[in-house]
């Protein structure tokens, strides 16, 4: 399900050090980059791969990122509504990175989105198992992605692969029985134009599921496959508040060719909204 934004973000920045040719000026404080960071984003409503879960609240987005070594990171995230009600939206996700090279790197990421209460009592399917439970129908899956980022040679493309590895991902037969494991599996490619002179970062992305079980949802027939369910454009910006702190600040559009499907009172199908506007801002923990 889900994610993040933010934990793509951590995944795509590379920490490689140049070696200097010339005699280091004493004079000069080198930066280094902090092995603990910590931010939290609001964003609304919250979108993950063109996803939207679940109603049209507020979410809240904390999460902490811990560098081990220059290669080796690991990092919590969370989100929340703050709410009880039956569209409410709460996960906790952990994630283990590791830099290959400049361009690629490797995540784990476990992502746990227990149902609320009011949402299971509406309906059982809505999962309220235990942490630690990664069987069919659990609210647990854990994702494998292998991240590239080319900004290091100059091209300010990026490109990612993400497969469910494990926990709630299956195929099913015309019983609706889980068989096999159905390795759900998502792309996606961006390219960043900076506008400099302003300070604003244009991003266009295309993003599909490329192997779904069902994972990224269904069309309004309640097949489920190949579809672009994340294509769009985000905007963003520092904005700078104080003389060291910046606020970035991000909209964007996205098209979910599944989008959500709406129905009235007898269960009948009428219409599904594909398009959707999203926007946040980060607070960041120094």
């Amino acid at each position: 399900m889900k994610k993040a934004i933010v934990v793509l973000a951590l995944m795509l920045t590379s920490s490689l050090t140049f070696a200097q040719d010339t005699v280091k000026d004493t004079t000069t404080i080198e930066e280094v980059e902090p092995k603990f960071t910590a931010a939290v984003d609001v964003v609304y409503p919250y979108l993950w791969r063109g996803i939207k879960y679940n109603g049209d609240k507020v979410a809240f987005q904390p999460y902490m990122n811990y560098a081990f070594t220059d290669k080796l990171s690991v990092g919590v995230w969370a989100t929340t509504n703050f709410s009880n009600a039956a569209d409410a939206y709460n996960e906790f996700d952990w994630n283990i990175a590791y830099q290959i090279s400049p361009v690629v790197s490797v995540m784990l990421s476990d992502y746990y989105w227990p149902a609320t209460k009011k949402a299971n009592e509406e309906d059982p399917a809505n999962s309220r198992d235990s942490y630690f439970d990664y069987s069919e129908g659990s609210a647990q899956t854990l994702d494998f992605s292998v991240l590239f980022d080319f900004s290091e040679k100059g091209v300010p493309l990026d490109f990612q692969w993400n497969t469910i590895i494990g926990g709630n991902d299956f195929n099913y037969d015309e019983n609706e029985n889980p068989t096999t494991r159905a390795f759900s599996s998502y792309a996606e490619v961006g390219y960043t134009h900076s506008f400099e002179s302003v300070g604003v970062d244009v991003r266009p992305f295309v993003g599909a599921a490329v192997i779904n079980g069902g994972y990224y949802g269904a069309d309004a027939n309640g097949e489920s496959g190949f579809t672009f369910n994340n294509v769009g454009v985000n905007v963003s910006k520092e904005i700078k508040v104080a003389k060291n702190y910046s606020i970035p600040v991000f909209v964007r559009y996205t098209n979910n060719d599944y989008g959500v499907q709406e129905f009235d009172g007898n269960g009948d199908l009428t219409k599904t909204v594909r398009n959707f506007f999203s926007c946040g801002v980060t607070f960041t923990i120094k």
